[in-house]
């Protein structure tokens, strides 16, 4: 992925000013929207992270009515075989492959803004509506902290979280990807380390509580990275855990199997509030395309995944958190 440099320029700017703003970028890094948050405009961008947010009140949550139209399992194990024979012939350890379904809804993506819980809430007019629980990184106190998120289960599921701890493919999944986020954060940070790993949070669905995994680490920055936003949202860029490892071929494979843009869809929004970061990976993401909504959603493939239960974890997937 490669930022504009003007987009670079603009953070960094902003950065230097210790003028807070708001930034949303793709996936691949060619559509960006950076703006002081005091000129962003409440029926055009609406945003909650961690409770940090530009609307004054809440509105009345609305009843949601969503039905998906996946593709079959057909159409999917063609595009699992392409990741497959990657891995088989050691071109990639670890690959996040995606798809949109379709979706048939009376609701407004803004309804379902309003309506969703989670930890980080984005609306764009007329683009999409993202409902996150996975933090991209947060910076603070000269410091850069990155919780990836690997591996989930249903938890009503008996003795749930002994399961998913000892799952090997999700324990390989999360070995590989925590690797990854150590190495990115070594390009802008020094002192890198994991401070808690493997992790378990409980989330609330609309299809009943979930167990994610995820893991802590966090490298050391100079005080004067305020000047440097852009630079180092550049370097960390696509982030590692929606793509996969290694990184560069892995990212040319997800473009061969999956054909289709993910444009705002696993890209990262976050803000820096004058003295602090913090930013989200856009999971969990519904997407306008003229009159269709479609639900993006994934996982990560190992060589011990199969194409059945990926295909089920993608549909587990297409939910709005309450």
């Amino acid at each position: 992925m490669v930022l504009k440099d003007t987009t670079i320029s603009l953070m960094n700017s902003l950065g230097t000013q210790r003028i807070p703003f708001l930034f949303i970028i793709s996936y691949d890094g060619k559509d960006c929207i950076v703006e002081p948050l005091n000129k962003i405009k409440t029926d055009e961008i609406k945003y909650n992270f961690n409770g940090v947010s530009n609307q004054l009140t809440q509105p009345s949550p609305s009843v949601l009515q969503i039905e998906a139209h996946p593709l079959s399992f057909e159409q999917y194990q063609k595009k699992f075989d392409i990741v497959k024979h990657e891995l088989q012939i050691g071109n990639t350890y670890l690959t996040n492959l995606t798809v949109e379904t379709p979706l048939t809804t009376d609701n407004t993506l803004e309804e379902i803004y309003n309506t969703a819980k989670a930890k980080y809430k984005l609306w764009v007019k007329g683009q999409f509506t993202c409902f996150s629980p996975e933090i991209f990184v947060q910076i603070k106190d000269n410091a850069i902290y990155s919780y990836p998120m690997k591996g989930t289960i249903k938890a009503d599921i008996p003795n749930a979280s002994e399961i998913l701890l000892n799952d090997k493919k999700e324990t390989a999944e999360h070995y590989t990807i925590v690797d990854l986020i150590r190495n990115d954060l070594n390009i802008v940070s020094k002192k890198v380390r994991v401070n808690r790993f493997r992790y378990l949070d409980k989330l609330e669905t609309s299809k009943g509580p979930i167990l994610q995994m995820s893991s802590e680490i966090a490298g050391e920055l100079t005080p004067e990275w305020h000047n440097e936003i852009g630079t180092i949202f550049h370097k960390l860029l696509p982030a590692g855990s929606i793509t996969g490892s290694p990184k560069e071929s892995t990212m040319r494979i997800i473009n061969e199997s999956e054909q289709y843009n993910r444009k705002y869809y696993t890209g990262i929004c976050g803000i820096y509030d004058g003295n602090s970061i913090d930013s989200a990976v856009m999971i969990r993401y519904i997407e306008q395309q003229g009159n269709q909504y479609v639900y993006k959603s994934g996982g990560g493939i190992t060589s011990s995944s199969t194409a059945s239960s990926e295909y089920e974890e993608l549909l587990q997937k297409i939910y709005i958190p309450s």
